[in-house]
């Protein structure tokens, strides 16, 4: 198993103990958002439908709510083509990027760091911050928001 391998599955398993945005997948139960109440339960994120940004990139909100123990949390999937760039930004939580294919390069505090496919961008409480694909490909990453004003 590689790091990579451990990252994915890290992931998927804060998206299956949280909520999904969407339909299930037939005989796959689900709770409404922000609904992370009644236990453990799988969720199908390849029910949810992909939003297509103007920059070209796609975005998949797969959970949404508030856990048991007060944390408010949110995790969308995206993929972004060759180039294609979020808008820069200042957040008021905290951000964990996992990148799962492709280069994006992480904009913040002054400098840039690149990131590939295996690895995790930590955002800060109160980055200014912008990620953008600098890769020849497909960038597909997943952004795992946590407490202050995520919604």
């Amino acid at each position: 198993m590689t790091r990579r391998d451990v990252l994915v599955g890290v992931a998927g398993v804060a998206a299956a103990s949280g909520v999904m945005r969407g339909q299930a997948a037939a005989g796959v139960p689900h709770a409404a958002a922000g609904d992370f109440a009644g236990g453990s339960k799988v969720f199908a994120l390849g029910a949810v439908a992909a939003t297509r940004n103007p920059n070209g990139s796609e975005r998949k909100n797969v959970l949404d709510g508030t856990l048991a123990t007060g944390e408010v949390m949110s995790m969308h999937e995206s993929w972004a083509p060759a180039g294609a760039a979020a808008p820069g930004h200042v957040i008021q939580h905290s951000e964990l990027i996992v990148v799962i294919e492709g280069t994006l390069g992480f904009t913040h505090d002054g400098k840039m760091d690149t990131a590939a496919a295996g690895d995790v961008i930590y955002v800060a409480y109160g980055t200014d911050h912008q990620v953008k694909n600098i890769g020849t490909g497909t960038a597909r990453y997943m952004v795992l928001q946590m407490g202050g004003d995520t919604k």
